[in-house]
């Protein structure tokens, strides 16, 4: 009868230990598809179409670095172009009246630096919500490591 006992006992705490386990991949997969979700919600695209060169080269890096945590953008382009024009504009002074229109580039480079503060914040919100879910994986192994804890 003793024998009996301990082999029910024994056959009961494998079947605790399966259905943890199994809680335990369910939970995973649901985990999995929340972050193929929140993936697949996160891509923008940026019409830079109308921007002259050195602003294509700026949406190069900006594609480089949006999978990084801390984005720097380089406008040291745009200001060497600036003082390129202004240098051609004191030239051409003496000879007739030049009027240069930076306003388009200057809301294009605007439109830049908000996507890209926008692009860092999701980063970091990606970011911190992976560590929870890493935690709370934790949490599930450890709740499921012992069969007798439910």
């Amino acid at each position: 009868m003793g024998k009996l006992k301990d082999q029910l006992a024994g056959i009961a705490a494998l079947i605790a230990a399966i259905v943890a386990i199994g809680g335990g991949f369910v939970k995973y997969g649901e985990i999995t598809t929340k972050l193929d979700a929140l993936e697949a919600r996160e891509q923008s695209v940026v019409d830079t179409s109308g921007i002259e060169s050195s602003v294509a080269v700026l949406e190069e890096k900006v594609a480089k670095l949006e999978g990084k945590k801390a984005v720097v953008v380089d406008l040291s382009g745009i200001e060497n172009q600036t003082a390129v024009l202004e240098e051609k504009v004191a030239k051409l002074e003496g000879k007739k009246e030049v009027i240069v229109d930076l306003s388009g580039i200057e809301s294009e480079i605007s439109d830049i630096d908000t996507n890209l503060s926008q692009t860092k914040t999701k980063s970091l919100v990606n970011a911190t919500e992976i560590e929870l879910l890493k935690v709370q994986i934790e949490e599930i192994k450890v709740s499921t490591s012992n069969p007798l804890a439910n």
